[in-house]
């Protein structure tokens, strides 16, 4: 038996004694409301959303409130309204007493609402309040997955959508409890972190923070809530952070996910709950050294908590600030013309890689950052680590071999009162952490989205996000540079390392001399090796889980690096742009299927249910087991759905809540509508994924036929590269192409 081991029979009994006494000391407890004769108000009929986080999907039931006409208090963006719901007593309860006392006692909610620019109630901001309570349901789900092994339990305030059918427009409200406390709202209120990266670093309580880095590693790394805001550990709004921005105009994706683990200190909770360690460069953990680290926590009793109020202002200034930290990038798809310019530049990068294999005979090399033999070795170090798999062994969740926890070292204080209350707070903390359970399993998929935060973080590097990281003593002629250029190395590798390939696209870049969008300085402080550059072309080709595009990328880099050193034959050449421009065609498929989702989710709101040809998984004959299929009917005001499997075209009519979406793939949603930087999100293009044109891609590979005897093929090549010439516009090119076809059919 552990720590943690239960009689499920005990438990239930003294959580049945529980909710008595609670009831009990509602009926005698005074309504904090009660001056404000909500009873008194008419009722109206209102329809109730609830979210299902396993289905995806909204459930309907209808309900009748009672709400105040005025806001009694508001913020930027939402009024706030008293409202009270009767409990609807449970089928099985047999002591209806508390559920009887009618609005007198009925239950206090704060219902809100968007405001629209008038600052008046906005009707068309239904989506908006379902994604506030997707939010708290999706936060809510990863709570119950923490709460399995965390010594102190967290949850968060339920919240559902009410929807006025009665009233003009049928607007929503999202509606969630309210807590008593010592002003408008609330009282206690902290906030812990955000989804911009913000780490409490005054009353630094753990739990908040090693809750947010353990929803990452629970969900895949598809996940992350942030956000963490409440009283003790009862929180509210949070902003969940998905890989592939689902979640809203506060959904940062990986981006606001690296910018939380470059904050996340790692301390002896995380260890104990199994949670490997995001590593961080040496000049990162520097910079987090210079705060104190006193691994401490704070009870809910402290003074200092109590004395950190919220008020709900501060709760919509806040998700004003999530929505202007980073420009959401929803909507910027590349433009047909800026593909263009990215596949006509590709000619550019021949001269370079020639002017860069000259210089590496002559090794010669330009920086123009002071390096140290110490940073040299780091980018060594990196640089190897890139062309190798991560390994997540004991160390990377700081334990020995054997399973047992390394200690960890603490930092004597001088200050007397911070060791008292570093003291009193490690008493409870040690008393309740008594187990140590075994390391969080690390999936491919978690790799994956691993490996898309160190690329993001790396970016946010190289895009000067982080000046304060930048040592002094790195000043070269008299400036100071605008990044930490080996932070944006150590990334980079790291994420090549877990097969990002973006990032194995960006280093090879480098390596053969060729500026990257990762970094403006990374090509001039990473030395010049075009064996390293092709191998990392080939990982990036060879990486399972990332989008076409960079795949497609690194193949004309690689093929084009083979065509100027001049040293590999026909058929590697011609191997190398097969595959290529199957990744091409891959990614204009991607690219098809990501607008097609777009269109599609645009058409339709959250609470619209699932609709007649949505592909989705089922379970089958409601045995657990999840098989994918198309909907062909919708039943029951879209409660039930008839779904046709794919595997042996049979039916079955399913509950709405036995049914799950299938979305498009993470790996190409997430490419899709992600950038590296603050520019790139106004619409600024990726510059590292140049590829050739369709047509000069299939007129070499039909050139490479036409030297191994191959003419006939040589010609329907030489023909098909001039049709897509000719749509491209390219007459000329279209004709020189048409001809060598001919010559080659003759």
């Amino acid at each position: 038996m552990t720590a943690f081991s239960y009689d499920r029979e005990t438990v239930r009994k003294s959580l049945r004694q529980k909710i008595r006494r609670a009831a009990a000391n509602a009926i005698h407890q005074e309504d904090v409301w009660a001056e404000f004769n909500i009873q008194d108000i008419p009722a109206e009929r209102v329809v109730r959303h609830t979210y299902n986080p396993e289905a995806k999907q909204f459930l309907k039931n209808e309900t009748i409130v009672k709400i105040e006409k005025e806001p009694f208090t508001n913020g930027a963006m939402r009024h706030c309204f008293r409202l009270k719901k009767l409990a609807t007593p449970p089928q099985s309860a047999s002591n209806h007493r508390f559920h009887s006392y009618g609005w007198s006692r009925a239950l206090n909610y704060v219902a809100k609402c968007y405001l629209d620019e008038a600052g008046e109630p906005d009707m068309n901001e239904r989506e908006s309040v379902l994604t506030d309570i997707i939010l708290q349901y999706e936060a809510a789900h990863w709570a119950e997955k923490f709460n399995v092994t965390a010594p102190k339990k967290i949850d968060f305030i339920r919240a559902y959508a009410l929807e006025f059918v009665d009233r003009p427009g049928s607007p929503m409200f999202a509606v969630e409890r309210f807590i008593a406390g010592k002003d408008t709202y609330g009282c206690g209120f902290l906030k812990h972190n955000t989804n911009s990266g913000f780490v409490d670093q005054e009353v630094r309580r753990k739990t908040p923070q090693v809750f947010s880095a353990h929803s990452f590693y629970a969900s895949q790394g598809n996940r992350l809530v942030a956000d963490i805001q409440g009283i003790g550990d009862l929180y509210t709004d949070p902003q969940v952070l998905s890989i592939d921005y689902r979640f809203g105009d506060g959904d940062l994706g990986p981006r606001g996910m690296a910018l939380f683990f470059k904050n996340f200190r790692h301390c002896d909770l995380s260890d104990k709950m199994g949670i490997p360690i995001f590593p961080l460069s040496r000049n990162e953990r520097k910079y987090q050294a210079k705060y104190e680290d006193d691994e401490s926590t704070l009870s809910e009793g402290s003074p200092l908590l109590e004395a950190l109020l919220c008020k709900f202002k501060m709760l919509d200034d806040n998700r004003q600030m999530r929505k202007s930290i980073l420009v959401m990038p929803t909507d910027l798809n590349c433009a047909d013309s800026t593909e263009t310019e990215k596949r006509n530049n590709f000619s550019e990068v021949s001269k370079t890689i020639r002017s860069s294999f000259v210089a590496s005979k002559k090794k010669k090399a330009v920086s123009i950052v002071k390096r140290t033999k110490s940073d040299i070795d780091e980018v060594t170090s990196c640089l190897e680590i890139a062309l190798t798999d991560a390994v997540f062994d004991n160390t990377a969740f700081h334990r020995f071999e054997s399973g047992e926890l390394r200690p960890r070292h603490r930092r004597n204080s001088e200050d007397n009162d911070s060791d008292l209350r570093e003291n009193m707070c490690k008493r409870k903390s040690v008393a309740l952490m008594k187990v140590d359970y075994p390391p969080m399993e690390i999936t491919d998929e978690t790799k994956s989205n691993l490996g898309k935060v160190h690329y993001h973080l790396a970016c946010l590097h190289g895009m000067d996000r982080f000046p304060e990281i930048v040592s002094p003593d790195k000043i070269f002629d008299d400036e100071l540079p605008s990044h930490d250029v080996f932070s944006v190395v150590f990334h980079l590798s790291h994420a090549a390392s877990l097969g990002n390939a973006q990032a194995c696209l960006a280093l090879a870049r480098a390596r053969v001399g060729i500026q990257s969008s990762a970094s403006p300085l990374l090509h001039t402080n990473v030395p010049i090796d075009f064996d390293s550059a092709k191998d990392l072309c080939r990982k990036a080709m060879s990486s399972e889980r990332s989008p076409a595009s960079p795949k497609a990328a690194a193949g004309c880099l690689l093929y084009q690096i083979l065509e100027d050193e001049e040293t590999a034959g026909d058929v590697e050449k011609l191997h190398v742009l097969e595959e290529t421009l199957t990744f091409l065609n891959l990614a204009e498929r991607e690219q098809a299927a990501v607008k097609e989702h777009a269109k599609k989710m645009q058409s339709r709101g959250k609470a619209d249910g699932f609709h007649v040809g949505d592909v989705v998984e089922g379970n089958y004959f409601m045995e657990g087991t999840y098989y994918p299929g198309k909907v062909i009917d919708v039943l029951e005001n879209g409660n039930a759905v008839v779904v046709q499997y794919d595997d042996d075209g049979s039916s079955e009519t399913l509950t709405a809540d036995n049914v799950r979406p299938i979305e498009v793939s993470t790996e190409v949603l997430s490419h899709e509508t992600s950038r590296l930087s603050d520019e790139e999100a106004f619409g600024v293009s990726n510059t590292d994924e140049i590829v050739l044109l369709d047509y000069d891609l299939i007129s070499k590979i039909a050139g490479l036929k036409e030297k191994t005897g191959d003419r006939l093929v040589a010609a329907e090549l030489f023909q098909q590269a001039a049709e897509l010439a000719m749509s491209a516009g390219k007459m000329q090119t279209a004709n020189k192409f048409s001809m060598r076809a001919a010559e080659l059919e003759t």
